[in-house]
């Protein structure tokens, strides 16, 4: 399936969400900083999650190197390599947030310079967002090397962002709750337009052939692969939407349910695109 197209789909699906969330939750507090310093200090503590989530992502994109020697040799192509690209953005993001997250634990900071912190590790998601989207930009690689295949990452990295940013946001009503109200009303949209999104690769795809088989050949199931992500995905927003209006333990797990959903339905997005692998000959 194209380099290791398993645990691509899990970096593609876990690392651009959970650097989306991160930073929608660092912007709020950047145009809120009036929130009470036990609040900001809290939410900056629950960091660690989408951290976390990135993190998972990244860890698993190295499996397809095949050793961890390997590694060294990505980031010799810098400013030349796609690939190259990609790896010093998504450390780039993972130092910058990285870094902020460990300074807002000390017992007294500069608010200056943790907010050009903050700033610092958004620039830095949306910087990785790009260059992971773009990665796949290969020529040899026809059914990849099309528009539709970083549209499809950012979206994908909005739909998982957006719904773990929500998650975390609730934690923190009432403080959060027009926020995280917005982030449940944009969900929807962004669910729809992904699986249109989908469905147009795979109609490009019937038209990516070489002297061997049909990208569309390759990947049969791609149809099925949408229905189980709009699923999956609406479930998830539905259940997260319904959590949003109630309080307890029970509805923060239902909430955290969803959002499992939310991602899992975003990496079965990703799979059929990796598995849609074709070069343009032997």
């Amino acid at each position: 399936m194209g380099f290791s197209g398993g645990s691509l789909a899990v970096f593609t699906a876990l690392a651009p969400a959970g650097a989306v969330a991160f930073a929608l939750t660092t912007m709020y507090l950047l145009v809120h900083r009036d929130t009470a310093a036990a609040v900001r200090d809290r939410m900056n503590h629950a960091l660690i999650v989408p951290l976390a989530v990135a993190w998972a992502g990244f860890i698993a994109s190295a499996t397809h190197l095949g050793t961890p020697a390997n590694a060294l040799h990505a980031v010799e192509g810098i400013g030349r390599s796609p690939l190259s690209n990609e790896v010093a953005a998504v450390v780039a993001f993972l130092f910058a947030a990285g870094v902020y997250w460990l300074y807002t634990f000390k017992l007294t900071y500069s608010r200056r310079f943790a907010n050009t912190l903050a700033v610092a590790s958004v620039v830095a998601c949306a910087a990785m967002v790009a260059m992971v989207a773009l990665a796949y930009s290969v020529p040899t690689v026809p059914s990849w090397d099309t528009w539709h295949a970083p549209v499809n990452l950012g979206l994908a990295a909005l739909v998982g962002g957006v719904s773990l940013g929500a998650s975390i946001m609730r934690a923190f009503r009432p403080e959060t709750g027009r926020w995280h109200a917005c982030a449940l009303k944009a969900l929807p949209p962004l669910i729809v337009v992904l699986a249109g999104m989908m469905a147009c690769h795979a109609l490009f795809l019937t038209g990516i052939s070489n002297n061997v088989a049909s990208a569309a050949d390759v990947v049969p199931s791609y149809v099925v692969s949408i229905v189980v992500f709009s699923a999956l995905a609406s479930t998830g927003w539905f259940m997260q939407r319904k959590s949003a209006k109630a309080a307890g333990l029970r509805a923060c797990a239902v909430d955290v349910c969803g959002c499992v959903l939310v991602l899992s339905s975003v990496l079965v997005s990703r799979l059929p695109f990796y598995a849609s692998y074709l070069s343009a000959g032997f």
